[in-house]
């Protein structure tokens, strides 16, 4: 195959030379030049670049080029082979090092020590932002950031957050793995709902998602009509309800608030027992905590795919194996059943977070896809009922869960 690709360059050199030597033999005595870059692919030759990816072989084509012992993408020197360097082809591969200190300029330098420039950049891929462990995290406290093509160093790549009056405020970068899709950051003192931005030397990110989403919250715990983190015994709010054992709260033990109250269900040791029934949250409109359902956006019913179900959940202990099911509709008196099997959506959590909070995303259009066939579920702007009960076959190791700032955000 070595000897396949040595003589396909071989070949594509002596026709270049012939072609050269024909037009510009007058010029053979003359300053060097360069007349465009092309790929090596002889059924490609007439595709002119002005750039190229990281290790990509190029013809570099001109006349008076035959003393070339050097070629330079930015600052980054190319490994050059004399054969493949005639008087009219200097046929060379792009460096795979990232460049530092970017010129967008190819540089041959000759055998007398004189150069020749040309403009010429190298295509490297600028950072993306797919999505960070909790969107929701107090300032002071590590944050990490999954995408790719974070390339750089501590020193040279940038993060920043969106600040009080709108500016970016600048975060202070921890690490970032040597396979450039993961940074951690400290988030800075005055964050505010919005998107992250990311800046290495090769480009910008900005986050589709926001941090500290703050947009279409339809349950934030805060709001609550009884005492001890509870609805009023008998209210519309069927539970938790006085005397029930989940409540709201911004203080249980090993859980930190993240935004004010937060919906905490405690079981102790050893965990959730199997068919156990555990109301997490349930109740019909006229409940005051239930106001917010309404901010479900019209847009996410007849565009689901544009939208996703995001929360924050905290575990101590394993939710592995547990069936969470969740209704929401215009009228829970409808729902013949709210355990497994019947027409809800069933949240199956296989994490443990270990006190932490981590962002749980759900594509809305599989969650709303529950009801579309019954028309149980359709946008209504004075708001839904709610049912969300944990209930299945299997024991379940966590002894406690908190979640917190429910929302129906865009996915872009």
């Amino acid at each position: 195959m070595k000897s396949i690709y040595k003589y396909s360059l071989l070949l594509l050199m002596a026709l270049t030379i012939g072609a050269l030597w024909s037009s510009c033999t007058k010029d053979d005595s003359g300053k060097p030049f360069i007349s465009y870059v092309r790929v090596t692919n002889p059924s490609s030759a007439d595709s002119l670049l002005s750039g190229a990816s990281l290790g990509q072989m190029l013809a570099i084509m001109g006349n008076n080029l035959g003393s070339t012992n050097q070629v330079w993408f930015n600052d980054q020197k190319a490994q050059l082979i004399s054969t493949y360097v005639t008087n009219g082809t200097v046929l060379v591969r792009v460096p795979s090092t990232l460049p530092l200190n970017i010129t967008n300029k190819l540089k041959l330098v000759f055998a007398n020590g004189s150069d020749l420039e040309y403009n010429f950049a190298v295509d490297v891929n600028k950072p993306t932002i797919s999505y960070v462990n909790c969107e929701y995290i107090n300032d002071g406290d590590s944050l990490l950031i999954y995408g790719n093509y974070f390339f750089g160093d501590t020193s040279s790549i940038k993060v920043a957050f969106t600040g009080s009056n709108k500016t970016l405020v600048s975060a202070k970068l921890l690490s970032v793995t040597s396979d450039a899709v993961r940074l951690t950051v400290k988030v800075p003192t005055g964050t505010v709902p919005g998107p992250i931005t990311v800046t290495n030397l090769y480009g910008k990110a900005v986050s589709g998602l926001w941090f500290r989403d703050n947009r279409n919250i339809i349950l934030d715990f805060d709001n609550m009509s009884g005492s001890n983190g509870q609805g009023v015994s008998n209210g519309a709010l069927w539970h938790p309800a006085q005397g029930d054992w989940n409540r709201a709260t911004s203080s249980a033990s090993g859980i930190q608030s993240i935004n004010g109250n937060y919906l905490y269900n405690p079981f102790g040791a050893p965990g959730y027992g199997a068919w156990s029934w555990n109301e997490v949250w349930t109740g019909n409109q006229p409940a005051q905590e239930l106001d917010s359902l309404k901010n479900i956006p019209q847009e996410a019913f007849t565009n689901p795919g544009g939208y996703n179900l995001k929360f924050e959940v905290s575990t101590i202990g394993s939710l592995a194996g547990a069936y969470i099911n969740i209704w929401i509709g215009n009228s829970i008196g409808s729902v013949s059943s709210r355990g497994p099997g019947s027409n809800l959506y069933e949240w199956q959590p296989n994490i443990d977070t270990k006190g932490k909070w981590q962002t749980v995303t759900i594509p809305w259009n599989q969650f709303n896809a529950y009801a579309v066939p019954t028309g149980s579920f359709v946008y209504n702007s004075n708001g839904y009922d709610i049912s969300i009960v944990m209930q299945g076959g299997n024991h379940v190791a966590v002894q406690a869960f908190a979640i917190d700032n429910v929302r129906v955000v865009p996915n872009n």
